[in-house]
């Protein structure tokens, strides 16, 4: 006891109070109570213990000693204790009589002070309104001579104008190229509708035809799981209103989206029935003899599977690419796309009932390789607009958030509408669970990453890409539990790729490609997921549920594996090659034309805008800059 409390003395010496008018220091009086506390411990502890066991032949004359000996430290230690709580309480006397004179300096604030403090006060406010009024003045003067220099630069304008019409009445030549440019454009338009509606219209006359069988209605036997008439209808509802509602987010660009993902669609559809007939003579070695094509409803629905190719690919081009130049690009598409399903579907004998890697994978990476191109065309301050412009409003995020939905209840049957039969169902089946896992964890992710609140973007993002991933020929042979694990995945991961990945690609890649819809997230990697799954799982083999596996598999299992593993590539191929070679002959025409270079994501580029058309904020003319 004593060695520990004089450690703990040593350690607090620099603390101890030491009284000015008495010698008695702390330690000094520790030494008598460590003293006492010794002896009376020690003590105690030996007169208990022999108390207990020897009271008999305890010594009663060391008892007295030992009492007379604690006594005596006793007294010692309540004296000298007892000086130093005096001495102590005489040096707190001395402190509270110096702080109650200092108190007494100290005089209350007059009536006389509190009107001064007040007077400044009412001075600094008054003195802060003036200067806002002045400040509101010098503003006003400036936005009137800010009015009257924009009304002079109308009023020059319309002056020019006048004149320049006044020349084109006299036909005198002008120095104005760009209005000779646009009106050369417009013409061009019109005369290639012109010729392809001509040149389509000849060729239906001479090679569409109906055919004699009564079985072509295509009702459907008893294994399909609907008509085919039911299908084109939910097919067309997705890509026609489905896909052109997912790119009416642009702000400023919603016309565009819409209505040109209409009118490719239509355009699109007439030229596929063509390109499938073309390469249906060449698979069957009837060049020399031409057949005509025997028209039916699958038919129409391969037309529009074609139609949706090409909208996926006009996601990533959106708002970067002329009217002209987009119907040129579909035509160039729709070639290429039935070239690619003629090689993969009918000589690999490929099944990929949905398109994963034949419509989703093409599709993407074709609009993506065109625009690498396209997106050249704009300077550093057209690239502000791509990075500002490229956004939505609040109510387009809506309408976006309800073509998701819609498109939520139409995939199944974009995914099992040429399925073979008996197949079409587990098609169905695995589709809607993988959507309905993607569309869960895409909200988690989304949580997660924003730190905060939900993104709608992650939302309809996940979804769709969900229903991609299981648009090949493992939805007809996988199990439930594995396509909702391949849809959680890929929920997940298209939402990591529009945070990550997209951006890089748009800001930091060396080979910079600005998607507009963010494609690439939604059908281009889950298109290449979706056509690995189909080849590591037909590879494994499995049952096929009663049915005879080459009516579902022409390869057999697990032969198929490898050739859906070989469509992968061919695909991904085809798509970056056509696509790159496309945007880039669209540049040199861009460039050779003199086509006039119009401000990315712009409905009133193309379109007259309603009187509510959101204002360019980077117009600085605009009042509302100002404000």
């Amino acid at each position: 006891i004593r060695d520990r409390y004089q450690r703990r003395v040593r350690g607090s010496r620099r603390t101890l109070i030491r009284s000015e008018s008495s010698s008695v220091h702390l330690p000094l009086i520790v030494v008598p109570l460590l003293k006492w506390l010794t002896i009376w411990k020690t003590s105690m502890r030996a007169g208990s213990l022999s108390i207990q066991n020897h009271q008999k032949t305890y010594d009663k004359s060391q008892m007295v000693i030992l009492k007379i000996l604690i006594s005596r430290s006793l007294i010692v230690f309540v004296l000298e204790l007892s000086d130093y709580i005096r001495d102590w309480q005489k040096e707190e006397g001395k402190r509270l009589i110096e702080e109650s004179d200092k108190l007494k300096g100290i005089k209350p604030k007059t009536d006389e002070g509190e009107r001064e403090e007040k007077r400044d006060y009412t001075q600094g406010v008054a003195n802060i309104k003036k200067r806002r009024k002045n400040y509101r003045a010098i503003l006003k003067e400036a936005m009137d001579e800010r009015q009257k220099f924009f009304d002079s630069m109308l009023q020059q304008k319309q002056e020019q104008d006048l004149v320049r019409l006044k020349l084109e009445r006299l036909k005198v030549p002008t120095n104005d190229r760009t209005s000779i440019r646009e009106k050369t454009i417009m013409d061009y338009f019109f005369l290639i509708i012109f010729a392809f509606e001509i040149i389509i219209t000849l060729i239906f006359f001479t090679c569409v035809i109906f055919s004699d069988d009564t079985t072509q209605n295509h009702v459907g036997g008893a294994y399909r799981a609907d008509d085919y008439y039911s299908y084109l209808i939910h097919i067309s509802l997705l890509t026609f209103f489905g896909f052109g509602g997912l790119l009416a987010f642009l702000r400023r660009g919603s016309f565009s989206g819409i209505g040109f993902n209409f009118f490719l669609c239509a355009v699109v559809a007439q030229l596929a029935l063509l390109t499938n007939l073309l390469f249906y003579n060449i698979y069957q070695n009837r060049l020399s003899g031409w057949q005509s094509l025997e028209i039916n409803i699958s038919d129409l629905i391969l037309a529009v599977y074609a139609a949706a190719t090409v909208s996926i690919s006009f996601g990533a081009l959106c708002g970067k690419i002329h009217f002209v130049e987009l119907f040129l690009f579909a035509i160039v598409e729709t070639f290429f796309f039935s070239l690619n399903y003629y090689i993969n579907i009918w000589l690999l004998k490929v099944v990929d009932p949905g398109g994963a890697m034949t419509i989703h994978l093409f599709g993407a990476f074709y609009g993506l390789a065109a625009s690498y191109w396209l997106s050249k065309s704009y300077n550093r301050d057209d690239l502000r607009h791509l990075g500002h412009e490229n956004h939505s409003s609040y109510q387009l995020s809506f309408v976006t958030l309800a073509s998701s939905a819609f498109v939520f209840v139409l995939m199944p049957s974009f995914n099992a509408a040429l399925a073979p039969d008996g197949a079409q169902y587990r098609v169905t089946v695995n589709t809607f669970v993988a959507m309905v896992g993607g569309a869960c964890f895409a909200y988690f992710v989304s949580k997660q990453l924003r730190r905060k609140n939900f993104h709608i973007t992650d939302a309809h993002h996940a979804i769709l890409a969900a229903g991609v991933a299981m648009a090949s020929g493992h939805s007809a042979l996988i199990k439930p539990g594995g396509a909702l694990l391949i849809g959680c995945a890929v929920g997940m991961g298209s939402v990591v790729f529009f945070n990550f990945l997209q951006p890089w690609l748009e800001k930091r890649a060396p080979f910079k490609v600005f998607d507009t819809r963010g494609v690439n997230n939604v059908h281009g990697i889950p298109g290449i997921i979706g056509g690995f799954a189909s080849a590591i799982a037909l590879s494994q083999g499995g049952s096929t549920y009663g049915q005879p596996t080459n009516n579902i598999f022409p390869r057999g299992l697990p032969t198929q594996g490898g050739y859906q593993a070989a469509c992968i590539f061919i695909s991904l191929g085809i798509s970056l090659l056509a696509g790159f070679a496309t945007g880039f002959l669209l540049l040199m025409l861009r460039r050779m034309t003199g086509t006039r270079r119009q401000k990315p994501f712009q409905d009133a580029n193309e379109f007259n805008p309603s009187y509510d058309y959101p204002a360019d904020p980077f117009d600085f003319s605009r009042e509302e800059y100002w404000y």
